[in-house]
């Protein structure tokens, strides 16, 4: 494992029929929930004061010839597997006014450039993994209990929306790699280290509501 460049953890996605049924435009999620780091960023570093932004040319040079937030000249994968699923992009969460929230039943990004699966990966300078996981429970606990008319239909909803997670190589190239914090662990016993954290949060978001999920994971 320690071997491998990029490790994929995939419950959840069989090419075609995953993203529609058969003779249908009818999804097979009911929504799109986003986190991670810059591979999937859909503007959430834009609201926040820090450094990390992609607010300027040539970001965005293929998405409409504007910049998005997103740390690409278009979309992100994340992006693609929405429109692939027939769902609207899924906005950044802090793009949108903490009053509006409740209004949003499409799935948010949470996404945050610079981020990692550990608190200490450019902490402070984004939204960590955790923060992202706290945001999502505010979704869950705040916006969705508005939303719907009945406490029932928000587990519906939460089982039937899938889960992406794009994350962990921060946590090498912003935090390991510097050799300030984790000195003491070889690169084995730092991969153990980063999923067993990764593990913890996936519970928490199952523990939430969640059940479909699709997690990459860069190491």
């Amino acid at each position: 494992m320690a071997g491998l460049n990029i490790f994929w953890v995939v419950f959840l996605m069989i090419q075609q029929t995953f993203f529609s049924k058969a003779n249908s435009t009818e999804s097979l999620v009911a929504t799109l929930y986003v986190f991670g780091d810059s591979s999937v960023d859909a503007g959430n570093n834009n609201n926040i004061n820090k450094f990390a932004k992609a607010n300027r040319y040539p970001y965005g040079i293929d998405f409409n010839n504007k910049s998005t937030g997103r740390f690409t000249n278009g979309k992100t994968f994340a992006d693609i597997i929405a429109i692939n699923l027939g769902l609207p992009l899924p906005p950044p969460y802090l793009g949108v006014s903490e009053s509006e929230r409740y209004k949003v039943a499409t799935g948010f990004n949470y996404a945050s450039r610079a981020c990692g699966i550990v608190n200490d990966t450019r902490n402070g300078d984004c939204l960590s993994l955790d923060k992202q996981v706290k945001y999502f429970n505010s979704t869950v606990t705040n916006d969705l209990q508005k939303h719907f008319q009945s406490k029932e239909e928000v587990p519906h909803h939460l089982s039937e929306s899938l889960y992406l997670l794009s994350i962990g190589s921060c946590d090498y190239a912003l935090n390991y790699f510097r050799r300030t914090t984790y000195k003491d662990k070889t690169p084995i016993e730092f991969v153990d280290y980063l999923l067993e954290n990764l593990v913890s949060k996936l519970k928490e978001l199952y523990n939430m509501g969640a059940r479909k999920f699709v997690v990459a994971v860069a190491g």
